[in-house]
């Protein structure tokens, strides 16, 4: 059996503890004082620091810098080095540009750089064999960062007793563009190099976690929207099936075809911006990635260009090689599945207020009943394509609805609980529906607490605070509210997620999903209640069969 030596801080005693790691000589770790421990990773020791009542190692690199000739191509190791590294900082985020709702969730992204696949561990311990949370971050595959405010792991590894990861993967037009001249020499991959950041994070924390006391046979996969749906994309492939025992989808849309582009779309738009850059598609390596990013953002504004593309191509591919099979068709692997949304998730997009009263710049809703029909038409054409439903009797069934409930009829709330539902909640209930069958232990929820007034509804990403503990920073308490009942939510929550990564299941008064129609967990109220869903927006669902 491999073993490996842990020194304890201070060099005051020696544990011998069997090893859950995947090498051949599993790494020691060891410390100078208990404020700085140093861990010996696959790639050289790393110092970090005490936050609280966990150890923080910040901005550890996982694969090589994704610059020059390996900007579009699958990563690297990252060279090896053998004086401790200093893991007090985090890396920088991947190249981005926040505003709207997206600068609403993130307080920043400072510093950014094309070398950002940096991901960061906080443990209560470096000693043991915890269960290993790792978290991917949304952002429409355009914006986010690991160590986010939102997502900072010290009091989730604190209170539920985990080893929390989160990290950086390449985004935009750095992460996402496709083109057959871009093939990586050695794995063939084209596209979604994003995601395999996010599968190369994955190994190297199978390869390095249990010196910062994980278990590397314990990691619960979690995400919300693009990182929920990445989730779906990484735990439906049977080529990682050691990677990850559990696996959480937070607001997921589980995407697919025609709402994402086929190769050949990801492939024009690549020619398109390589053209406006005066440069080859190959020669996009060469281009300053700042330029890069900033073309490729103006090109995705320009109606001329996207014409007849819809949503500009700089997103996840189903290129055969990295991603086979849509989210929105796979089968996830035989784990437990934790899976759900908000009750509002549109009103991130098109309804977001601020605590200083202003609207949140987003996308524009349907102003009347005619622009309603219209937007629901080309809502169905792109996300439920095999409904033979009529756009004007799903309007009927979300009105009908809504006077059930005495909620507001106007053609903003209608649209905002149709498109929630079309692009969230059917997709969350028909994958957890379908993993149930399979066997699979799984949970739905819906989080059903609204933000603080000024503010309303339920947007996407209001979950992600309570999740992490972080409502009361100063950047979300006034948007989640900071009270008793935020404090009573949190907790539930917070205890939920980590108990669902040290056991894969949750006892009373969760109920699982047990049959093709599940009920779903509702999250919220002063005692964090958990209750089958009720809500006449619940009943009107029926109308898709």
């Amino acid at each position: 059996m491999l073993k490996r030596r842990a020194v304890l801080a201070g060099g005051l005693g020696v544990a011998v503890l069997p090893s859950g790691g995947v090498m051949a000589q599993p790494p020691a770790i060891g410390s100078s004082a208990s404020e700085s421990p140093v861990v010996e990773t696959a790639s050289g020791p790393v110092r970090g620091v005490r936050v609280d009542k966990v150890f923080a190692f910040l901005g550890l690199p996982y694969a090589a810098p994704p610059v020059g000739a390996l900007r579009y191509a699958s990563p690297r190791p990252p060279e090896p080095w053998t004086t401790p590294r200093d893991a007090t900082q985090p890396g920088a985020a991947s190249i981005q540009t926040l505003g709207g709702a997206a600068a609403w969730l993130y307080e920043g992204a400072t510093p950014q750089a094309e070398d950002c696949l940096f991901l960061n561990v906080w443990t209560p311990d470096p000693q043991g064999q915890r269960p290993v949370m790792v978290w991917l971050h949304g952002g429409a595959w355009r914006t986010g960062r690991g160590n986010a405010v939102g997502t900072i792991g010290t009091t989730l590894a604190a209170r539920g007793d985990v080893v929390v990861v989160t990290l950086n993967y390449r985004l935009g037009a750095l992460g996402w563009l496709a083109h057959p001249d871009l093939a990586d020499p050695t794995t063939g991959a084209y596209a979604n190099w994003g995601l395999q950041d996010q599968i190369a994070a994955l190994q190297w924390v199978q390869a390095n976690i249990a010196a910062f006391g994980g278990d590397p046979k314990r990691v619960t996969l979690f995400g919300q929207s693009a990182g929920g749906s990445s989730t779906a994309s990484i735990a439906q492939d049977p080529r990682h099936a050691g990677l990850l025992a559990r696996a959480i989808i937070e607001s997921g849309s589980l995407h697919g075809a025609p709402a994402f582009p086929e190769p050949a779309t990801a492939a024009s738009y690549a020619e398109a911006l390589a053209k406006r850059l005066d440069t080859s598609v190959a020669g996009l390596r060469q281009v300053p990635a700042e330029t890069l990013h900033q073309t490729e953002l103006a090109l995705a504004r320009d109606p001329t260009v996207v014409k007849g593309i819809g949503r500009p191509p700089v997103l996840p591919v189903k290129d055969g090689i990295v991603l086979k099979t849509w989210p929105r068709d796979g089968t996830l692997a035989p784990v437990p599945l934790l899976i759900g949304t908000t009750r509002t998730e549109a009103t991130f997009w098109y309804d977001l207020i601020g605590p200083d009263g202003a609207r949140v710049p987003g996308l524009n809703p349907p102003a009347n009943p005619e622009a309603l029909l219209r937007a629901v038409a080309d809502l169905m054409a792109v996300y439920r394509p095999e409904s033979r439903t009529r756009p004007a009797e799903v309007i009927d069934a979300y009105t009908d609805a809504a006077m059930a409930g005495a909620q507001s009829l106007d053609p903003l709330s209608l649209w905002i609980a149709i498109d929630t539902d079309v692009v969230f909640t059917l997709r969350a209930r028909e994958a957890a529906a379908r993993h149930a069958a399979s066997g699979q232990l799984t949970y739905l929820y819906t989080f059903d607490r609204p933000l603080a007034p000024p503010a309303h509804g339920v947007p996407h990403t209001a979950e992600i605070p309570f999740v992490f503990g972080t409502y009361g920073d100063p950047f979300f308490a006034a948007k989640c509210g900071a009270g008793p009942e935020s404090a009573t939510l949190s907790e539930f929550m917070l205890t939920a997620w980590a108990r669902f990564a040290h056991d894969g299941a949750l006892g009373a008064p969760w109920r699982a999903v047990a049959d093709v129609t599940p009920p779903a967990n509702v999250l919220g109220g002063p005692d964090g209640l958990v209750a089958p869903d009720t809500s006449p927006t619940s009943i009107a669902r029926a109308i898709w069969g």
